[in-house]
């Protein structure tokens, strides 16, 4: 995926704006299916709104204060991105 096609697919799912930097994660699994991870930043622009076939949930929360039942992947990617 290109920076400029996450930009749409984050606007489209989530209605934030952000900017793609880097692929930080690629993994293939069951049935070719293929997760890409990018470094992305929110910009200040759009407003959430969840498309529901794509994000179950959503919610802004601290680094140190990442909720309960996220995936063990997710937060490594989260803890790994940290300064």
């Amino acid at each position: 995926m290109l920076p400029r096609q996450g930009r749409r697919r984050a606007e489209g799912e989530t209605g934030l704006e952000v900017s793609v930097g880097e692929m930080v994660q690629l993994r293939s699994g069951f049935q070719l299916r293929v997760e890409d991870a990018y470094a992305a930043g929110y910009t200040g622009g759009g407003t959430m709104r969840l498309n529901p076939m794509e994000i179950l949930e959503a919610r802004w929360c601290a680094p140190d204060d990442l909720p309960e039942g996220l995936l063990e992947s997710h937060r490594r990617l989260i803890e790994a991105s940290r300064p």
